[in-house]
């Protein structure tokens, strides 16, 4: 019998290096270079931030496996279009 792994859902806050980098920018940089192991949403939520800057909400799904968690963030601040990352919710699917 094989058994599923789990899955974790989680929710980060990605905002962008400058004001110049609109949401849909931002979105195309996560996507382009995520690692098939992690699935993001679809039309992730944008977020006003500040002075004009709108960050993303975005939802990841990632195996449940050691490292995995740390592997999506070093990828996220990795991009030279992010500025930080901020979890704002996980869980267990």
């Amino acid at each position: 019998m094989v058994l599923n792994m789990a899955e974790v859902l989680l929710v980060y806050e990605v905002r962008p290096e400058s004001v110049d980098i609109p949401p849909k920018k931002l979105e195309k940089a996560i996507r382009e270079g995520l690692d098939p192991m992690f699935k993001m949403q679809n039309n992730p939520e944008e977020k006003p931030l500040f002075f004009g800057m709108v960050g993303i909400v975005g939802q990841f799904i990632i195996p449940e496996e050691d490292g995995a968690q740390d592997k999506l963030e070093e990828f996220l601040n990795s991009l030279e279009e992010v500025s930080s990352i901020q979890m704002t919710f996980v869980t267990r699917l």
